[in-house]
């Protein structure tokens, strides 16, 4: 018996039926779309059909055989997708390698603090609207109520439960006098967006 004659047992309904699902399911998918539906469903029955040697009926039934196969294959396809996507077909270049000719002066040198802060996901500190920033909170918190002023100062230096413990309180009167701290920053512009 032939290679390609010993697999034809894999060609069901069965299979025919879900690879075709499976395919429209992932050409709905963002990134991909109706185009990539025929190549999809090769993609599947090439996987099927290669796997197709090592099913075993003792293990399982061939429509659960296949059911694996295809599932597996399609986390293939969308983990595959999604490497090309973040990877974007760029060649990686070590920031220790050498950039000028005498060989010492390391790309890192060529990074700029914006580049830096974007890649590490960080934003870099305005030291004006830090100082903008502290003032605003300095006038809300002259305007609270001392309690509250208090509690706002403790819970910034530690947590409620180092402020409640402090000022032999509950937690909840520290929530109360928070929440009372927190309409005073509002109305200084200091809310959350």
């Amino acid at each position: 018996m032939s290679n390609a004659t010993s697999k034809d047992f894999v060609l069901t309904e069965y299979a025919k039926n879900l690879i075709e699902f499976k395919a429209r399911q992932l050409s709905q998918r963002w990134g991909f779309g109706q185009s990539d539906r025929e190549e999809l469903e090769q993609e599947l029955w090439l996987a099927v059909v290669s796997q197709a040697d090592r099913f075993d009926p003792d293990r399982a039934s061939l429509d659960t055989y296949i059911d694996r196969v295809v599932n597996s294959a399609v986390a293939m396809i969308l983990r595959s997708r999604d490497r090309k996507k973040r990877a974007g077909g760029i060649d990686a270049v070590s920031l220790d390698a050498a950039i000028s000719d005498d060989g010492k002066q390391p790309m890192a040198s060529m990074i700029s603090e914006d580049s830096h802060h974007r890649r590490l996901g960080t934003q870099r500190r305005d030291d004006i609207v830090d100082k903008e920033l502290a003032e605003a909170i300095s006038d809300a918190r002259a305007k609270m109520p001392p309690e509250a002023d208090d509690v706002c100062h403790r819970v910034m230096n530690g947590s409620v439960s180092s402020a409640a413990s402090d000022l032999k309180t509950s937690r909840r009167q520290v929530r109360n006098s928070l929440a009372t701290a927190r309409q005073f920053l509002e109305k200084a512009g200091l809310g959350q967006n």
